[in-house]
């Protein structure tokens, strides 16, 4: 029986779809025999649905068909106690009130369909009626009202990740702050919402946050901004030919030219808005359109005839309960009595102009405002902080079990380890007795090279001691003086390529690969700066090297300057032998 109701249902939307552009007589007698099907077809319910389906069909061809719709729908749902149709008929029927610019009947079917929506817990539904009274609220000039709306429907739209929700009510508050006078927060908001409709790639949407960037550039002086945003938003909804929104457009371009004294284009564009509005009946954007026509008139000079437009804004904006533009008309008609020097007439309406001001904008409302958005930054902050405490815990239990396996896991590679390790602990000791064996040879044969430089050393000093004595006789001239000069260069010599060799053989026992490594970092070192580097690998003091090489001091310090340079330490603190013995 359900599917068959399902399938009914089904059956008389798509004949409401195919209908859609006939004309009225032919649309009359197609939802009659709609009707006969629904009442032979369905249950209760399902007629409810039907009914509310039809009202919001119908709203923007026919609107008293519309609203007899949802009255039906209304009236069925409280005698079968369907609360959640019932819920949609009071949302039907307030969409209808707004569209007749009836915005205080609107608010109040709106409520009416929220408190119920609350008692079932629909989120959806809830956010949208939060969004909708919060437009309306904001219409009426109710801005508290209006930011708690938003609030609450924000919240709800950021929870389900409803991008399109979220910019609808960046949107609404973009105006409440720019009624405020807060220029700055209202153009972060319209940006902000720009932003998610240009993601989402809404063109309407970005075409109506356009339009609202221009109001707000308009009232921080920029002129030229707030023209090219209106432009970029009238083409747009031209493309998309939604004339209620091209008529706004207009009005706002024929403002602008009519700030920059182009009185011509901006009477073009003033005209061009009152002329839709009136082919469309919108009776707010009537209001404003008198409101518009009056401010070129009056800078115009033409007082009566921006008076007579201005008389009917008020009263048509009185009417509809739009607030703001009964301000801002007392306002504008009290500098017209003041131009006309009726100064009398003028405060009076400035008096009214200021009352309606300070009670939109009271100081008990502020702190309301205020209060508002404060908790709304709460328990966004709290639920990003129980969100954050919801992921660390999950972390953490991850983090434990993990340790626990990983402790698990280290003790099994622990009790292999230790039964490898004592597999190899004899092996161990057999190589460090081995090492300490190696390391005390090397030790002995460092010991027994350094003796053995110091032999030589001992060796060479006698040597010198004998050609000091003989030095001594060449000062006595006679036949055996070249005879000794040979022996000297020989015993000097030879003492040189003995010492030498017998050392080179034993140093490179102890340590193979210096000169190797040597040569391959540093190969512009002479042969006997390489020679140099072994005597200092052993640090032997400067009169040791002298007394082997037969160099005097001197000599031997310009060489290790040299030497110092070519290894890359010159001008450096590091020791020589230290240096050298690290390679």
């Amino acid at each position: 029986m359900v599917r068959k109701h399902s399938i009914a249902v089904l059956f008389i939307i798509i004949l409401i779809a195919a209908g859609g552009n006939q004309n009225l007589n032919a649309q009359e007698s197609r939802l009659d025999s709609l009707m006969g099907i629904t009442r032979k077809l369905l249950d209760t319910r399902d007629r409810i649905r039907t009914y509310n389906l039809i009202a919001s069909e119908l709203r923007s061809s026919d609107r008293y068909k519309a609203a007899e719709m949802a009255e039906k729908a209304l009236t069925l749902a409280i005698g079968a106690d369907d609360r959640t149709g019932l819920a949609s008929a009071l949302a039907i029927k307030g969409q209808l009130s707004e569209d007749a610019d009836d915005f205080s009947d609107a608010l109040d079917y709106y409520l009416k369909a929220l408190d119920i929506y609350l008692e079932l817990d629909n989120e959806e539904e809830i956010a949208r009626l939060h969004s909708m009274a919060g437009s309306i609220s904001k219409t009426l000039g109710n801005y508290d009202m209006a930011i708690e709306h938003c609030h609450a429907s924000l919240r709800i739209y950021e929870k389900l990740n409803d991008k399109n929700g979220i910019a609808y009510i960046y949107r609404i508050l973009g105006s409440v702050y720019k009624y405020k006078g807060d220029n700055d927060k209202s153009l972060q908001y319209y940006f902000n919402g720009l932003s998610l409709d240009e993601e989402l790639g809404n063109r309407n949407r970005i075409a109506a946050a356009y339009n609202n960037i221009g109001i707000i550039y308009i009232l921080m002086g920029d002129i030229d901004q707030a023209l090219d945003y209106y432009r970029k938003s009238l083409e747009i909804h031209l493309a998309e030919g939604i004339e209620s929104e091209i008529s706004i457009n207009y009005g706002n371009i024929g403002l602008v030219y009519l700030e920059l004294g182009l009185m011509d284009s901006a009477l073009h564009y003033i005209n061009k808005r009152h002329h839709l509005v009136l082919q469309m009946n919108d009776k707010r954007g009537l209001a404003f359109s008198f409101e518009s026509l009056g401010e070129y008139y009056f800078k115009a000079g033409d007082y009566e005839r921006a008076l007579d437009y201005y008389r009917q804004a008020l009263s048509q904006s009185r009417i509809l309960g739009i607030l703001e533009l009964t301000k801002s008309t007392l306002n504008n008609m009290s500098d017209l009595y003041e131009a006309k020097g009726d100064y009398m007439t003028s405060l009076s309406y400035y008096k009214a102009y200021v009352n309606l001001r300070d009670s939109l904008l009271n100081q008990e409302t502020l702190s309301r405002i205020e209060e508002i958005e404060m908790e709304y930054a709460y328990d966004k902050e709290k639920q990003e902080y129980l969100l954050r405490e919801q992921k660390q815990k999950i972390i953490r239990t991850v983090i434990y079990v993990t340790l626990i396996f990983s402790v698990l896991i280290l003790f099994l590679f622990f009790w292999l380890q230790k039964i490898k390790l004592k597999q190899k602990g004899l092996q161990a000791k057999a190589l460090n007795l081995e090492k300490q064996h190696l390391q005390n040879e090397v030790t002995f044969k460092d010991k027994e090279l350094f003796s053995k430089a110091l032999n030589l050393a001992e060796r060479n000093q006698l040597i010198n001691d004998i050609t000091r004595r003989l030095n001594k006789a060449l000062v006595d001239p006679g036949s055996t003086k070249k005879t000794i000069k040979d022996i000297l260069k020989d015993l000097r010599f030879s003492s040189n390529i003995q010492t030498w060799e017998e050392f080179e053989y034993i140093f490179l026992k102890v340590h193979p690969e210096f000169f190797t490594t040597l040569v391959s970092r540093f190969p512009d070192l002479s042969p006997n700066e390489r020679r140099l580097c072994a005597f200092l690998k052993l640090n032997l003091s400067t009169k040791d090297i002298s007394n082997i090489t037969h160099q005097s001091s001197h000599s031997l310090t310009v060489a290790r300057t040299r030497l110092r340079k070519k290894l890359g330490i010159a001008n450096t603190g590091e020791n020589l032998s230290s240096f050298l013995n690290q390679l």
